[in-house]
């Protein structure tokens, strides 16, 4: 049984180690920093708990105490570090000291819990003269298979139906269960009785498990509608979860947001101008077109490019394919009232198939079609995962993805604020083909939105650095020479991007 308990606190520990990793990069930005950093501090905390716990003088009691100390602080865990990014939403360095400490403080707590358990392993074996090696090698056999259900549980069942916050909770609720079934234990029992501690512990353990049990059912969606308030500003119509992200929609009168993990992804009233922009190239190109169109969306699922391009080709036949990861998403743009009146029910157009899958390894594997007209709109590079969508490979995908006359446009983020990284991407395309085109168009709820395009028909026009000058004041332009093209053996675009973030949120 106390390996069961072993079993236990180890997918606690790990759970807790990739849940607060996710925490910290949808609150702090930067994935990949942030669980680089939550694991050295894991490591860290588990390595002050590991050699504070040789001075343990009574295993049993101090093993009772840790888990219901960890209960506490990993239950609460995503309400307190929400409140304090809060609290000290202006002073950013001091939430990520006080969220590191309370990492580091959690695992020296989590440290103690396998020593304490093999040395009571080794107590309980000494008339039966156990070797201690043998017990370490069942100790950390129980401990790695715990960590490998871990990884099972968070990605495919925790986050996707219980989300963070209730994560939380469970997490904490499975070590008062392990600490319950430890003092069930005969020699927990007299050992805690001879201290006179056993009525006192099940009383605290009973209590507290109550406690938690009553945040996660009740006062937990109290914090969270505050949390909600202060996060997302307007009323939230709209609050769900896929495999993938939060969603969240808000209305106030016509104003219309949509945010996947906190970051706006449009605005009703002025969308029309990005997806107008992001389509204005190609428009009159695919209106002359005699034949058929075929055209590619890569990801955007709201379906409002698709509206766009519907609405200029009516009356001509064509064909969109629409390439979204996130079938949730896609329902949601097909079936939810206020999408489907923003998008005009394009998604359910008969001329428009939708296909749940990620565009890299579509157009790796499974597309067999050629294309007059591709649009890349994929999210911010704000990670290594999104980064990808912006690499040279992921263009030359593209380019075998065209037919013999067309025309490509991918948007590229803020052009002022995050010249940088629009620039990348520039720079990244014009590895594929010369020098292609750049353009920017003022948006009011983004600010200056970058786009890239590139055509090829009949005549190509050369573009030269005259006509980026003409388009593009000098606050806007960077050396090119010294900004490096993406690529998946070094995703730089991630590096510029919070650079130009950083800029953005002073």
């Amino acid at each position: 049984m106390y390996y069961f308990i072993v079993f236990l606190v180890a997918i606690c520990s790990l759970v807790y180690e990739v849940l607060l990793s996710t925490l910290s990069s949808y609150l702090i930005w930067n994935s990949v920093v942030q669980f680089t950093l939550t694991i050295w501090l894991f490591l860290l905390g588990l390595g002050v708990g590991s050699y504070l716990s040789k001075f343990s003088k009574n295993s049993f009691k101090n093993f009772i105490n840790i888990e219901l100390i960890l209960a506490i602080l990993w239950g609460f865990s995503v309400l307190i570090i929400k409140w304090a990014y809060i609290l000290l939403s202006d002073y950013s360095v001091l939430f990520e000291l006080f969220y590191f400490f309370y990492v580091v403080l959690i695992w020296s707590l989590t440290g103690f819990e396998v020593p304490l358990i093999s040395d009571i392993l080794d107590k309980k074996d000494e008339e039966n003269q156990s070797e201690l090696k043998e017990i370490i090698w069942d100790v950390f056999t129980y401990d790695y298979i715990g960590s490998l259900v871990a990884t099972f549980l968070f990605p495919f069942i925790l986050l996707p139906y219980l989300w963070l916050t209730y994560t939380a909770f469970v997490v904490g609720i499975f070590n008062i269960i392990a600490a319950f079934i430890f003092l069930s234990r005969k020699e927990a029992k007299q050992n805690l009785i001879k201290l006179k501690l056993y009525k006192s512990s099940l009383i605290k353990l009973f209590f507290w498990f109550l406690v938690l049990i009553f945040w996660m059912l009740y006062a937990s969606a109290r914090f969270e509608t505050v949390w909600d308030h202060f996060f997302y500003k307007e009323p939230i119509v709209l609050k769900t979860h896929s495999p993938y992200q939060e969603i969240v929609i808000t209305k106030r009168g016509n104003d219309i947001r949509l945010l996947l993990d906190g970051h706006l992804q449009f605005l009703s009233l002025d969308e029309h101008r990005y997806h107008s922009s992001l389509y204005s190239q190609a428009k009159n190109y695919l209106q002359t077109l005699s034949w058929e169109k075929n055209i590619l969306i890569l990801w955007w699922w709201d379906g409002l490019l698709a509206r766009n391009i519907i609405q200029s080709l009516s009356w001509t036949k064509f064909k969109i394919t629409l390439v979204d990861l996130d079938p949730k998403m896609t329902h949601l743009a097909q079936t939810y009232p206020l999408l489907v009146k923003l998008n005009k029910n394009s998604l359910n157009n008969p001329n428009v198939k939708v296909i749940n899958e990620d565009a890299f390894t579509f157009l790796l594997k499974d597309n067999k079609q050629k294309y007059d007209a591709i649009f890349a709109d994929f999210p911010d590079p704000r990670n290594v995962e999104i980064a990808k969508l912006y690499s040279k490979e992921m263009y030359l995908l593209i380019k075998k993805s065209l037919k013999t006359n067309w025309i490509f446009t991918t948007q590229a983020w803020n052009a002022f604020f995050t010249k940088e990284s629009y620039w990348c991407i520039y720079k990244t395309v014009q590895s594929i083909w010369e020098k292609p085109f750049a353009y920017h168009a003022y948006l009011p709820s983004f600010g200056d939105w970058g786009f890239v395009w590139f055509k090829k028909w009949a005549k190509i026009e050369k573009l030269t650095w005259d006509y980026i000058l003409k388009n593009f004041d000098k606050d806007y332009l960077v050396d090119l020479n010294k900004i490096r093209e993406n690529d998946l053996d070094n995703e730089i675009i991630v590096n510029y991007y919070l650079k130009g973030r950083s800029r953005f949120n002073e």
